[in-house]
């Protein structure tokens, strides 16, 4: 069971009630009364016990709900209303971003969505092949990709319905010739009326993914379902489906839905990181976006005109030759029981190294193609890391017409670089997939891109990489460690400066030379018997022309082997109290608690898996690895059976425990906002770390009234037995203190005078706070002076790293520091390869 809620925080709920003279309390109590009934819950329990037991479970847990009706909210009127249609609305963008959405009012339509009519629409409109909307913006340089999506609310009385483009800086620039292309292509489906075979295709396709859908995830389905259960308009007996299928045509149905979707019924958003000519002077209230509304221009709303030449290039797509015209499912001779962990091996020599895993547990007609192409060439410099992630942006983006209709299809193409390879997938419905891969090969070695079109790519690669300065910190922190640990690896600085001498002659160059010198692992899994794995294999030899290479010759990523000792990047705080109830709470385990914990995991590792995909994930990536586990959850299982409290509580000694772990190795990756207080690399070096850690939480809570020498003074003549609330309260009164003769002296040169009262203002601090937890911290380190300082053997001062009084090491240059350490070893494989067909090349 879970609550959510889109976006707010105190002050959206505490804050606007007492603006509003009202209590939060008081009013989420009468909107309990009003709203809690059983008439407007729909529960759904999913689980392995019998009917019996779930209804005993159901009846038992929920009967006491009352019923009061049917309260369900209603909304009479729609949130876009006269006038907020025909407006256009800048926006600046936090990341540099080119955004452009059309946003259209509609009545409440969950009662025709049976009909599917924007299954239909979006499709058309989404629709990558000569005559639609993206090819037409794409060959003008005004867009990459385009969407359209309706948004149908949780409550009954309105819908909207959304068309996004993410454009060029030349789109923005032309925003409204961009609108007139939409316009132009919706009035050209108008006109040519609904075809029924063009959703007869999606029919189909709806059909086959609802037939052979893959289990989902308990709680998901759960959740689904009861979504699906507000819906009025949905009988019990289709709420499985209803998500699914697109049976029912209805030409007047889809005829209403688009007619919409004309220029007096949307309003216009053009979001950016900057605007020509517009300045944004509006601030939204609770995210600071700022923003402008004026009027959209008559020729953008009641006086549209089209151009002639672009009207003549818009039209409805062809069939769609990725249709699954075979659904039949190959079965092993033999269905072994249990199923089988491991692929074969069928061939292995110095181009291509290929793996096979027949279906034998799902039995659907799905596959799933994973190619790894390793390559000296794919990332051993920044340059030739940003060439590779360009090559698989220009390959996608000039597949797309093909990739849509597939994706119509439920088969899908994905290609990406990571981990010193570039991927090559393809997944969906088994029939179609050779020739979606063979689709994508060709185009991987015969890509053709006209200058305009590089520089678009080239642009959206350029914003990719300075976005994730503005990405979340977890994801920074994470990005930044795995730069720290793989060799090599290329910070953000690196690949900016190198995306300067990017051109497309150096990606073909590049491209030449990926293939020139590369080894394929490849896995075929799913729907397909050997001779079928073989033949696929065949074809991507004879399109990659890889020539033959020793797999040992390409360089592969490696993993650095720091040298014992305790390291920070970024902001040296560190935080050992969290370690602390971890080894804590496992000795207190009792033997019932730990063999329970034991027997958990186990059922974790054990858990069946529910489709192809997720067991093409699992092999895969043991092959890409090279250790080829396989029987990695067996052995795990065996280990885990022989685990005792011991080995667990040893186990911490040995490697966690800083006070008795011999070769302790310790990196904290930390990050702050810009606008906290960071120490200086001199404060650094002077104070330790717990120092720096409650200076900082007083800095953060506004507490700017000590100064660091007054903490460090304070920490030191502390009792070290006192309570925690004593201390809090000797730091509150010393606070004061100060606070008191900083005022006093502010006045006293103002006044001119010395005779000033002042009296002190009431700061307490809490002892459920970050200032009481870094105090604490504090006092009990007090006494651990250069307690990190014998761990290492190297004194990385002579490479100008800082060391902390505790023997804390400041990595100010990750790179200089990486050259300092060993690397580990690849990895030997778990076993002898042996393929099933013996060959030389």
């Amino acid at each position: 069971m879970g609550t959510y809620t889109q976006g707010g925080n105190t002050e959206t709920l505490k804050g606007a009630a007492e603006e509003l003279g009202l209590d939060l309390r008081e009013e989420l109590i009468k909107f309990y009364h009003k709203y809690y009934s059983a008439d407007i819950m729909h529960l759904v329990v999913v689980g392995n016990h019998s009917l019996e037991v779930l209804s005993e479970w159901v009846a038992s847990k929920f009967s006491d709900i009352e019923s009061r009706g049917n309260t369900r909210p209603v909304v009479d009127f729609h949130p876009i209303g006269k006038a907020e249609l025909g407006k256009l609305v800048h926006y600046k963008t936090v990341c540099k971003k080119y955004e452009l959405k059309l946003e259209f009012a509609l009545p409440e339509l969950k009662s025709v969505n049976s009909a599917k009519p924007f299954a239909y629409i979006n499709a058309l409109l989404g629709h990558k092949e000569p005559g639609s909307i993206y090819l037409v913006l794409r060959e003008n340089g005004w867009a990459t990709a385009t969407s359209g999506y309706s948004i149908i609310t949780f409550y009954d009385g309105f819908s909207t319905y959304e068309i996004s483009v993410t454009a060029t800086p030349e789109g923005l620039e032309n925003y409204e010739a961009m609108v007139s292309v939409i316009f132009g292509y919706i009035k050209m489906l108008v006109e040519s009326g609904p075809q029924e075979w063009y959703f007869k295709e999606l029919s189909l396709v709806s059909k086959a993914r609802f037939a052979f859908k893959d289990k989902e995830d308990a709680m998901s389905y759960a959740l689904r379902l009861s979504g699906e259960g507000r819906n009025q308009y949905v009988s019990p007996q289709h709420i499985l489906s209803h998500n699914y299928l697109a049976s029912r045509y209805d030409a007047d149905i889809i005829s209403k839905c688009l007619s919409y979707l004309n220029p007096s019924n949307y309003r216009l958003f053009i979001g950016a990181q900057e605007h020509k000519a517009v300045e944004c002077r509006l601030e939204e209230k609770y995210y600071g976006v700022l923003y402008l509304i004026g009027d959209l221009p008559s020729h953008m709303t009641s006086d549209v005109k089209y151009n002639r030449n672009i009207a003549k290039m818009l039209h409805l797509p062809g069939r769609n030759k990725f249709l699954p015209e075979n659904l039949s499912v190959t079965k092993p001779a033999t269905i072994a029981d249990p199923p089988a962990l491991e692929p074969v091996l069928l061939r292995k020599n110095d181009k291509i190294e290929v793996w096979f895993k027949q279906d034998d547990q799902f039995f659907t007609p799905h596959g799933r193609i994973g190619l790894a192409i390793s390559s000296e060439y794919v990332d051993n410099s920044p340059l030739n890391h940003l060439l590779s992630t360009l090559l698989c942006k220009v390959v996608s983006a000039e597949l797309q017409e093909q990739l849509f209709s597939a994706s119509m299809a439920s088969s899908y193409f994905n290609m990406s670089p990571g981990g010193g390879l570039i991927n090559v997938g393809v997944s969906g419905f088994s029939n179609g997939l050779p020739n979606l891969l063979k689709t994508a090969l060709q185009k991987i070695k015969t890509f053709n891109v006209d200058t305009q079109q590089f520089s678009i790519y080239l642009a959206e690669v350029e914003r990719m990489i300075q976005s994730q300065r503005q990405n979340g910190p977890t994801s920074q922190l994470f990005r930044q460690l795995d730069n720290l640990h793989m060799v090599p690896a290329f910070d953000q600085d690196m690949l900016e400066e190198e995306l300067k001498g990017i051109t497309l002659d150096g990606l073909q160059k590049h491209t030449e030379l990926l293939f020139s010198k590369a080894h394929v692992k490849m896995l075929v899994s799913g729907n397909y018997n050997q001779s079928a794995a073989l033949d696929t294999s065949n074809q991507v030899l004879d399109l990659l022309q890889l020539q033959p290479v020793s797999r040992s010759s390409i360089n592969s990523g490696r993993i650095l082997d720091i040298e014992p000792g305790y390291y920070v990047q970024n902001v040296p705080i560190s935080d050992q109290k969290f370690y602390s109830p971890i080894s804590t709470k496992a000795a207190e385990l009792t033997a019932e608690e730990f063999e329970s914990s034991v027997q958990s995991l186990i059922s974790l590792k054990q858990e069946k898996l529910t489709s192809i995909n997720e067991e093409f994930g699992e092999l895969w990536a043991h092959i890409k690895s090279g250790k080829y586990s396989f029987d990695k959850v067996d052995k795990d299982v065996e280990h885990l059976k022989q685990l005792s409290k011991d080995d667990l509580l040893a186990f911490w000694d040995k490697y966690v425990n800083e006070d008795t772990a011999q070769g302790y190795t310790r990196l904290d990756m930390q990050m702050s906002s810009a606008k906290t207080w960071q120490p200086t690399t001199e404060e650094f070096e002077m104070y330790p770390s717990t120092i720096l850690a409650l200076y900082g939480s007083l800095r953060s809570e506004g507490h700017t009234g000590l100064s660091i020498v007054d903490v460090q003074s304070f920490v030191s003549s502390a009792d070290a037995s006192s309570s925690i609330e004593s201390l809090l309260a000797e730091l509150s009164a010393l606070y004061m203190t100060k606070q008191v003769s900083s005022v006093s002296s502010k006045v006293s040169e103002v006044a001119n005078t010395t005779d000033v009262n002042v009296e002190a203002p009431g700061i307490v601090f809490e002892s459920l706070s970050k200032i009481a937890n870094a105090l604490q911290m504090a006092i009990s380190s007090a006494d651990k002076a250069a307690k990190y300082a014998t761990l290492n053997k190297t004194n990385f001062a002579n490479i100008d790293m800082k060391q902390s009084p505790e023997g804390i090491w400041l990595i100010n240059d990750y790179k200089r520091f990486q050259h300092t350490q060993a690397l580990h070893g690849i990895s030997v494989p778990s076993r002898k390869l042996v393929p099933l067909i013996a060959e030389s090349g």
